[in-house]
C-alpha cells in the first residue's frame, strides 16, 4: 500500500502548509505530489518552498504564478501598464524575489509543465491546469465533459491530477480514468458563504494491488489571524485582498478589486520601477 498527499495552490500561506503537512505525517503519508503556484500573493514564499523541498515530492510542477517568474527572466513582460493583473503579478513577484533569493526564484520558474509517473503499478499525469497550459479556465468544475475527455486524450495514464481552481474535484472521462483536483491549501474558495472559509485543502490518495483504493479530500481547520499577522509583519502587497479571502473563502482578486489596490497604492508606478530595474 502506498499513501500519497497530493498539494496544490499553497500561495505563500505557510500557516495553512504546516497544517497540511502535520496531518499527513499523522496519517503516515509515503509520498507526495506538487501541483504548482506553491508561491505568490501569501507572505511566506521561502517557507513554503523549503518545507516542500524537505519532504521530496515525487512531481513537481509549475502553476501559473511561476510562470510569471519565467516571464520576468525572459524579459517578456511589455505593454503591461494597463493591464491591472500584470501589474499585480509585477509587483508580488518582486516580493517573492526578495524572500526567495536568485536561485530559488530561478528553480521555480523552471518546474516542468507536466509530469507523467507511476505509483503503485498505477500511471498518472500531473499538470496545474491542464497537460498543455498552467493557465485558463478549462477546467473549472463545471466545464464541459469534453474538456475532462481532452486532459488525458494524448496519454495512456489512468489518473489526471492538476490544481488551479482552488476547489475539490473528482471525475471521470468518458472512458472511465480519473480526473482530480485536491483543492486548494492556501487559498480556498468557493462561491457559497462559508464553504472555504480558512480551510486548507488537499488529498490523500490510496494505491495497493494496482489499484486506486481511496480519494480522501481533507479539509483542515488553520489559524487565518497568525497568517494575517505574518503578512502584516511582512508588508504583503495586496495584504486586504489576501486577508479578506482566508477569512470568508469569498474570490477576492477580481479585477476591479485589483484595480482599487492598484490605484490606492501606486503599484503601476512601481511595477514600472520594478521592471526597469531588472531585479529578477
Amino acid at each position: 500500500m502506498v499513501k500519497v498527499a497530493v498539494i496544490a495552490d499553497v500561495h505563500g500561506n505557510y500557516t495553512a502548509l504546516q497544517t497540511v503537512l502535520a496531518d499527513a505525517k499523522k496519517q503516515q503519508v509515503d509520498e507526495y505530489l506538487v501541483l504548482g503556484d506553491i508561491t505568490n500573493r501569501g507572505p511566506a514564499p521561502r517557507e513554503c518552498v523549503a518545507a516542500l523541498q524537505a519532504v521530496k515530492p515525487l512531481a513537481w510542477v509549475i502553476g501559473n504564478h511561476e510562470q510569471v517568474y519565467q516571464s520576468l527572466l525572459n524579459h517578456s513582460f511589455v505593454n503591461f501598464q494597463n493591464n491591472d493583473k500584470a501589474i499585480m503579478a509585477v509587483v508580488t513577484s518582486a516580493f517573492d524575489r526578495q524572500q526567495l533569493g536568485s536561485q530559488t526564484f530561478r528553480w521555480l520558474a523552471e518546474r516542468p509543465l507536466c509530469q507523467t509517473i507511476k505509483i503503485g503499478g498505477m500511471k498518472l499525469q500531473v499538470f496545474h491546469a491542464t497537460p498543455q497550459s498552467c493557465r485558463g479556465h478549462l477546467t473549472v468544475p463545471t466545464a464541459p465533459q469534453a474538456n475532462f475527455d481532452a486532459l488525458l486524450a494524448n496519454s495512456t495514464a489512468q489518473i489526471a491530477l492538476y490544481g488551479h481552481t482552488h476547489q475539490k474535484l473528482l471525475r471521470q472521462t468518458t472512458d472511465g480514468r480519473y480526473i482530480i483536483n485536491p483543492g486548494s491549501v492556501g487559498q480556498s474558495v468557493s462561491s457559497q458563504a462559508n464553504l472555504a472559509a480558512a480551510q486548507a485543502a488537499y488529498a490523500i490518495l490510496t494505491f495497493e494491488n494496482k489499484q486506486l483504493k481511496d480519494c480522501n479530500f481533507k479539509n483542515l481547520d488553520y489559524d487565518p489571524a497568525a497568517e494575517t499577522s505574518l503578512a502584516e509583519k511582512r508588508q504583503l502587497p495586496f495584504q486586504r485582498l489576501y486577508t479578506f479571502l482566508l477569512a470568508t473563502g469569498t474570490f477576492t482578486f477580481t479585477s476591479a478589486n485589483v484595480h482599487k489596490e492598484n490605484q490606492a497604492h501606486d503599484y503601476p508606478q512601481l511595477a514600472e520601477q520594478l521592471i526597469e530595474k531588472d531585479l529578477w
